[in-house]
């Protein structure tokens, strides 16, 4: 039987974009042709004064003046809409510039965004669907995720990662979908509260890809697809013979290492275990206050400061940047990262780099040009394949 897949943006400007796209790329390169619509709402301004709330009333996402959000319906609950289909809510839970109404000073905020999820979860708890997912690219209130870690020396935190994905489960979610989550522990949180929790890893290679679980029987498709599916592969496929013996990358702390050596043993298949281990400078970063972090090579690291190749290219990968102040001296660096959480009080910083040459970012958060950072479009592809694939698992199992 088949499932309606039901896209609903939360909130107005990127998300609606991202939420076309994301439709856009399920139609034509997944073969969801004719199982996919959109629900879009509308700002309170926008419906005519002489509709009431009755039977006939839209589906509203907005926001009071004082920035209390406003998610409303008529009496008629959206029954016709969504009864019976696979509800996917999306919704970008940063949007650094975005403001709260044309004329407004005030930022929609990260609470904004996140009261506004509840809110349409909420409005689709009234009516009985097969099944409920959230899809943002960057998922927030991930950064509380070291809370043990810091208590022992003597850092107490608001566990907000728990929180939030408590409320999640309260507020009846079935699957959420996110790109490079800053924290495991919100999929070990995810878990145990019994919600699907989807990570998509944008440092992945095309053999960590299946496209046949993808919808792509079609090679001419699914090569071009994939591309869209291995960001960061692709960029240093593009730059390996250019600086062949001397490219290297940089594990920043103990958090990086995994996906570092990961990326690595993908990248440099042709490369013995010792060798391809060699070429990853692995530093150590200790945190002396709340602003404050010292770093320094591991002793076991066979990069250090006194063998730094001058030609070199170093490859910094991280799963989000705000002022960028990694750097290592007497080199050419690049910083690969997934999420860029910079805020605009925080751009003229951002920009000023001692020794970062580049910034190679996903467009997971919208952001101005004026932030200095070269961005890979492809947050849409990610979810889409994704998503693709959660729906497939759901109409598998009613069959």
């Amino acid at each position: 039987m088949a499932t309606k897949l039901l896209l609903i943006p939360c909130s107005s400007a990127e998300t609606v974009k991202l939420t076309k796209e994301v439709g856009q790329i399920l139609r034509k390169d997944h073969g969801l042709e004719g199982k996919v619509e959109i629900l879009f709402s509308s700002q309170r301004k926008k419906i005519a004064p002489g509709i009431s709330k009755n039977h006939t009333h839209h589906l509203v996402g907005d926001y009071f003046a004082d920035a209390e959000v406003n998610a409303d319906i008529g009496r008629n609950q959206l029954y016709d809409e969504v009864r019976g289909t696979h509800v996917v809510l999306i919704e970008h839970m940063l949007t650094p510039n975005r403001k709260l109404s044309e004329g407004s000073e005030q930022i929609v905020s990260v609470n904004d965004h996140l009261m506004t999820l509840r809110g349409f979860l909420d409005l689709v708890s009234n009516t009985e669907t097969l099944h409920r997912t959230l899809v943002t690219p960057y998922l927030a209130y991930v950064r509380s995720h070291s809370i043990e870690k810091y208590r022992k020396d003597g850092f107490f935190q608001f566990d907000s990662l728990r929180k939030m994905m408590t409320d999640f489960n309260r507020d009846n979610l079935s699957s959420l979908i996110t790109i490079d989550p800053h924290s495991d522990k919100v999929k070990q949180i995810a878990e145990e509260l019994g919600i699907d929790f989807h990570s998509i890893n944008p440092f992945q290679s095309a053999r960590a890809i299946n496209p046949y679980k993808l919808g792509l029987e079609d090679k001419t498709k699914a090569k071009e697809v994939l591309k869209h599916l291995r960001p960061f592969q692709e960029r240093f496929l593009s730059m390996k013979e250019s600086h062949k013996g001397h490219f290297y990358v940089i594990s920043v702390d103990d958090g990086t290492e995994h996906r570092v050596e990961n990326f690595v043993e993908r990248a440099f298949t042709e490369l013995s275990t010792e060798d391809a281990y060699s070429l990853i400078a692995y530093k150590d970063k200790t945190r002396s206050t709340y602003i404050d972090s010292s770093s320094k090579f591991k002793d076991f690291s066979q990069i250090r400061e006194d063998n730094i190749d001058p030609k070199g290219v170093y490859i910094i990968i991280d799963d989000m940047c705000s002022s960028s102040k990694t750097s290592e001296k007497g080199a050419k660096v690049e910083l690969w990262t997934t999420h860029a959480v910079t805020m605009p009080e925080q751009y003229e910083k951002a920009n000023k780099r001692d020794y970062i040459t580049k910034i190679v970012c996903l467009d997971t958060v919208p952001q101005r040009p004026e932030l200095n950072i070269e961005f890979i479009k492809s947050s849409a592809y990610l979810l889409a394949a994704q998503l693709y694939k959660v729906h497939a698992k759901l109409e598998g199992a009613r069959e």
